[in-house]
């Protein structure tokens, strides 16, 4: 049961850590007279939320080794992971809002449609 409880902590913070790094990773390079742009608020939010649950998971999974008492691993494992959740929410329902912007943009006509017909994300 331990060990169980260690595999899925260090699996969250792989898990974790692989997001951030995708997120972080260098985009197409631009000319160099334009300065580079700072990220979004959205995704500090989602990256700063992930660090800090693969934290979580990693000192949990530190202090079941050491203390062998899982009492509160449950707990603690629910609360971080369902923090990265509502992270991952908010940043997709954004991108999502983001598109329908765009798709208004360039098919002007449908503008009324795109927005009353946005799909299941209200």
């Amino acid at each position: 049961m331990t060990l169980n409880i260690i595999m899925a902590a260090v699996t969250g913070a792989a898990i974790a850590a692989l997001v951030t790094v995708l997120l972080c990773r260098p985009k197409a390079k631009k000319k160099k007279s334009q300065p580079p742009n700072p990220l979004e608020f959205s995704k500090r939010i989602f990256i700063g939320l992930s660090v800090l649950v693969g934290g979580v998971a990693v000192f949990i999974a530190v202090m079941v080794w050491r203390t062998e008492d899982m009492s509160i691993t449950q707990a603690l494992i629910d609360n971080a992971f369902d923090l990265l959740k509502v992270g991952v929410v908010s940043y997709f329902s954004k991108a999502a809002l983001e598109n329908r912007i765009k798709l208004a943009h360039f098919y002007p006509k449908l503008k009324q449609q795109i927005f009353n017909n946005g799909g299941g994300d209200r």
